[in-house]
C-alpha cells in the first residue's frame, strides 16, 4: 500500500504544480471547471495517505487524526467535483441567461465557504495528531514541522466564522482568504508527507 499511495501521491503533487504553472493561462481561457476537475482529482490521489500515515507510524495516537485527514480530503473532492458542475453549467447552458449572476454567486457561495474553511479546520487536527505522533516517535523535526501546519487552524477557523457569523468581528473580518498562502501552505505539507513516505518506505 505505501509504494501505491507514494506512486499516486507524487503524481498528485506533479498534478498541483501543473496547476499553479497554468493557472494564468487556463483562466485567461475561462477554464475554471477545468481546474476544478484538476483539483478534485489531485485531492482524489491523496485519499490513501491519511491511511498509509497511520500504518507507517503505527500509533494509537493518530487514529483521531487519521479520521479527520480522510474527511479532509474527502470534502475536498466533493466541493470541487460539485464546483466543477456548476461552472460547467453556468458557462455553457446559460446564454440566455435564465441564471442570474446573483444566483449563479449565491451557488457558488453554497459550493465554496464555509465548506472549504472548514476543510483547512480538519486538515490542521490531522496535522496536530501527526506532530504529537512524530513526538512520541522521537522525530522532533517532522513533529516540529506539523505543529507549525497545524497552526494554520485557526488562520481557517477565522475565515470560517466570518462566513459564519451574521454579526461581524471588526479584528476577525480584517483577515481575508489568501489564495497564495493556502496553495503554498497546502502543497508544502503533502510534499513534506509525500517525502517522508517516501524516505521509508
Amino acid at each position: 500500500m505505501l509504494l501505491s499511495t507514494t506512486i499516486i501521491g507524487w503524481i498528485g503533487i506533479l498534478l498541483y504544480i501543473i496547476i499553479i504553472f497554468t493557472y494564468k493561462m487556463l483562466a485567461k481561457n475561462n477554464e475554471f471547471a477545468f481546474i476544478h476537475i484538476l483539483m478534485a482529482t489531485m485531492n482524489a490521489l491523496w485519499l490513501p495517505l491519511p491511511l498509509s500515515l497511520y500504518l507507517l507510524l503505527n500509533s494509537e495516537i493518530l487514529i483521531v487524526g487519521t479520521i479527520f485527514g480522510f474527511v479532509y480530503l474527502f470534502m475536498l473532492v466533493i466541493t470541487m467535483a460539485l464546483q466543477t458542475g456548476h461552472i460547467t453549467y453556468i458557462v455553457k447552458r446559460n446564454q440566455n441567461q435564465s441564471i442570474t449572476e446573483q444566483q449563479a454567486d449565491y451557488m457558488m457561495a453554497t459550493l465554496s465557504n464555509p465548506f472549504e474553511s472548514l476543510t483547512g479546520v480538519f486538515k490542521g487536527i490531522w496535522a496536530l495528531f501527526l506532530g504529537f505522533t512524530f513526538w512520541n516517535n522521537g522525530e522532533i523535526l517532522m513533529a516540529t514541522l506539523m505543529f507549525i501546519f497545524s497552526v494554520m487552524l485557526f488562520y481557517y477557523l477565522v475565515l470560517m466564522l466570518n462566513t459564519s457569523v451574521i454579526k461581524q468581528v471588526k479584528w476577525l473580518s480584517s483577515i481575508k482568504p489568501n489564495s497564495l498562502i493556502i496553495n503554498l501552505e497546502t502543497l508544502f505539507f503533502f510534499i513534506i508527507l509525500m517525502s517522508y513516505i517516501t524516505v521509508n518506505i
